[in-house]
């Protein structure tokens, strides 16, 4: 390894930064191709995909992946880019790139199969979609009140409405204040609807801080389902004994229900957290085994206008008194 370091310095005044470092990557792996092998090894099982959220209605999807993969995937955004490329588009390189690359996406998710044709796997019930809420009066032009998509967040109101013209939309029921209105079962598991309305409602799971989307996430219930109460309620039997009205366990309904990803979900069962929820703001109180606790407030399906639109300051009194000098 010093005969490489000692020719990188030789090579420093003769070759530029990029030069040199290839020339680097070149002469550790030939001067140990095991220990080469080893670490591609190792980084090979840390390839991964992360969505970065950014200002403006953007994002950046970066992937950590094998060279030859890498090399792959980019070889054919490149050729999809220029097989684009048409007689007055104005768009350049990097735009077509990036708009071949989405193209690639959204496309499987319109046709809801695979490349090779296998359909999607689906969650509760329902294909891979993008989950974007929105209220009537945005989507018919009557305000721009910011829509939200899924665990990305606010999104301006034109957004939205664009993705309206080729989606399919499913109305949900809200009270004044922008929350889900009730619907519930006396089953344990909860059925389509229910299931649905509940990740409309909470749009990412609801650990506080969490962006896992509530379409794959697990529905849970916040309080232990009373499955004797509900075994009750079915035969038409009299109340559990031992168990007054509440007491216990709860319901399947939306009020008692709550998207979690699996790894929240988890430590929710093994007790490593609490919580509980108020029924009248829709905020989720999470309690840890120390007693500290973190809000996680409710996604509004809209937002009312007294949020955005600011009044002005009353008028200051004028000021009689002498000038200060």
């Amino acid at each position: 390894m010093r005969a490489v370091v000692a020719d990188a310095v030789a090579r420093a005044g003769e070759l530029t930064a990029p030069q040199l470092t290839r020339h680097l990557r070149a002469a550790v792996i030939a001067t140990d191709p095991e220990v080469a092998e080893a670490r591609r090894i190792s980084e090979r099982s840390r390839r991964s995909v992360e969505l970065v959220l950014a200002p403006d209605a953007m994002a950046r999807l970066i992937a950590y992946l094998p060279a030859a993969e890498a090399t792959a995937a980019f070889t054919a955004i490149d050729a999809l880019a220029g097989h684009s490329a048409v007689e007055g588009d104005d768009r350049t390189v990097d735009q077509r790139r990036a708009d071949a690359f989405s193209d690639v996406f959204t496309g499987i998710l319109d046709a809801g199969t695979t490349p090779d044709g296998t359909p999607l796997p689906r969650k509760h019930g329902e294909r891979a979609a993008l989950q974007v809420t929105v209220a009537a009066s945005t989507l018919l032009g009557l305000d721009d009140h910011p829509a939200t998509l899924g665990s990305y967040g606010p999104i301006p109101a034109q957004v939205a409405r664009e993705l309206a013209q080729d989606a399919t939309w499913r109305r949900v029921l809200t009270d004044p204040a922008g929350q889900v209105a009730a619907v519930g079962t006396r089953r344990y598991r909860p059925g389509a609807d229910l299931t649905r309305t509940v990740a409309a409602r909470d749009v990412t799971c609801t650990f506080p801080g969490c962006r896992q989307p509530a379409a794959r996430c697990e529905i849970d219930h916040r309080q232990p389902y009373d499955h004797a109460r509900a075994r009750g309620l079915t035969t038409g039997a009299g109340p559990v004994e031992g168990r007054g009205e509440g007491a216990g366990g709860e319901p399947t309904s939306l009020e008692n229900l709550h998207a979690l990803c699996k790894h929240h979900h988890q430590a929710k069962t093994n007790g490593w957290w609490q919580v509980t929820w108020n029924p009248v703001t829709g905020t989720s109180t999470w309690t840890d085994r120390h007693g500290l606790t973190y809000a996680r407030h409710p996604v509004p399906v809209h937002t009312a206008p007294d949020a955005f639109h600011h009044r002005p300051p009353p008028p200051r009194p004028p000021d009689l008194g002498d000038p200060p000098f």
